[in-house]
């Protein structure tokens, strides 16, 4: 469906701009928001922020897993009582490993949301300035497009990272 909407406005832009010339452009956002400074930024923010998350997590992966190796050394002494007790346990444990996991998800991309949301938005008047400065008919996403195939000479990243570097530092 995403092939059939392109190709119909390719051919519609191509059929309303049959005298004049049709620029196309294509940006990878994705690669922009990675390597541009307020992205770079924001990631090391991001990175920052959750590193004691991070740390907590980890510590209880080697509590749950010092738990499992424990209860597989004594599942043969223990009793069955107890052996079934030590098994709750484990269980409980890793249902709160799990749900703490989830928790830190959603904190992580709530706040990573937030960060990119304000560089997003100047990145989309960025290139639309640059699309109109340059006499572009239209650029689009690379990675949303569907696009196959580009000639490198219409890949637009790196300008527009630039631009964006600049822009952010008004």
């Amino acid at each position: 469906m995403r092939v059939f909407i392109l190709t119909f406005f390719l051919v519609l832009c191509m059929s309303l701009t049959a005298s004049a010339e049709t620029k196309i452009g294509f940006v990878d956002m994705k690669a922009v928001i990675a390597k541009s400074e307020p992205g770079s930024k924001a990631m090391e923010q991001l990175k920052s922020q959750f590193k004691d998350m991070k740390d907590n997590l980890d510590a209880q992966k080697k509590s749950l897993d010092g738990l499992k190796d424990e209860l597989q050394k004594q599942s043969m002494m223990l009793s069955q009582e107890a052996k079934l007790d030590k098994e709750a346990q484990y269980k409980r444990k890793v249902r709160d490993f799990q749900d703490m996991g989830q928790s830190y998800q959603r904190k992580l991309q709530q706040a990573e949301q937030s960060l990119s949301k304000p560089i997003i938005d100047k990145l989309l008047e960025v290139i639309q300035d640059y699309g109109k400065k340059n006499g572009f008919t239209a650029i689009f996403d690379k990675q949303a497009s569907g696009l196959v195939f580009s000639q490198d000479n219409v890949d637009l990243t790196g300008a527009i990272i630039a631009e964006l570097n600049k822009a952010m530092r008004k």
